[in-house]
């Protein structure tokens, strides 16, 4: 800060809660960065000096939320080049991976400029995703600017790559479901080649909760009926005590339950309860209870 005089300022107390469990200790320089900030916000002054303010801010807590919107205000009030603001928020970015408000001022910047193709943003979102592919905040982006800037070519091939390296990426399977949705929306796909994918996928990781939930999503969403997947999961699961795959058997109940087979669906919980998830046994003894 010292390129820019706050003399005329006097910070403000950093606010408490009352009667706090423990106390923070900040230390002198943060107490005065967030003291000065809160003062010349109360003021509402948009200047050079308060932009550089919300950069030393950042820099000491990058997830002080009045830090961002208040640097927005700034930018937007002095007409600032809101491309090189882009440019200094990667770099901000490469080094807070997990930070929601980086990526809610990013699209605060994107809406304001009006930017609607992705060639800018795609090379950043994977880059961070290769470097965390299960980041929520970076994911719960790429859906919003895919959306922003209704072009979902490259999501498939994406995340398709995401999954041939982990087939357990859940982030990923929740991606290409949103993916698939939407594409379908804009022109209609052929289902069956997406469902004939996860069904290798499935035979890739028998027991992967991810796929077999991605699989249940797509039959739900669009329409179909899960009976014609009996053939298929009975390769993996029975009523014999020959269960290879637990989320296989709650399957096959769900396939019992919408053919009327409430004997065998209650069997199917008993083999649960019992044998194969004996840490849920009260939440299956409560299914059965309700057939």
């Amino acid at each position: 800060m010292e390129n820019f005089n706050y003399d005329d300022v006097q910070p403000l107390p950093l606010v408490e809660p009352n009667n706090p469990v423990t106390t923070i200790l900040y230390s002198d320089d943060y107490k005065r960065t967030l003291g000065l900030l809160a003062a010349l916000l109360e003021k509402k002054e948009y200047s050079e000096r308060a932009y550089h303010l919300t950069t030393e801010a950042i820099g000491l807590n990058a997830a002080h939320y009045t830090a961002w919107q208040y640097r927005y205000h700034i930018v937007i009030n002095l007409g600032y080049d809101l491309l090189n603001e882009l440019n200094w928020l990667e770099e901000i970015a490469l080094d807070n991976v997990k930070n929601y408000q980086i990526w809610n001022y990013r699209q605060l910047l994107i809406k304001k400029l009006e930017l609607k193709n992705l060639r800018r943003e795609i090379p950043l979102l994977e880059v961070m995703i290769d470097e965390d592919s299960k980041n929520y905040h970076v994911w719960s982006y790429r859906k919003w600017v895919v959306q922003y800037c209704n072009d979902y070519s490259n999501e498939l091939a994406f995340v398709g790559r995401l999954i041939k390296e982990d087939v357990y990426n859940n982030s990923a399977w929740a991606h290409r479901f949103f993916t698939i949705v939407k594409l379908n929306e804009i022109k209609q796909i052929n289902i069956q080649d997406e469902i004939d994918y996860v069904l290798e996928n499935i035979e890739l990781a028998i027991h992967n909760a991810s796929t077999w939930n991605y699989l249940s999503g797509i039959y739900e969403h669009f329409n179909r009926s899960i009976i014609e997947l009996e053939p298929f999961i009975s390769k993996f699961t029975g009523l014999d005590n020959e269960v290879n795959s637990t989320p296989a058997l709650e399957f096959l109940i769900r396939i019992f339950l919408v053919k009327g087979e409430k004997e065998k669906a209650s069997k199917g919980y008993d083999l649960l309860a019992k044998k194969f998830d004996t840490i849920r046994e009260n939440y299956w003894n409560f299914l059965k209870k309700k057939l």
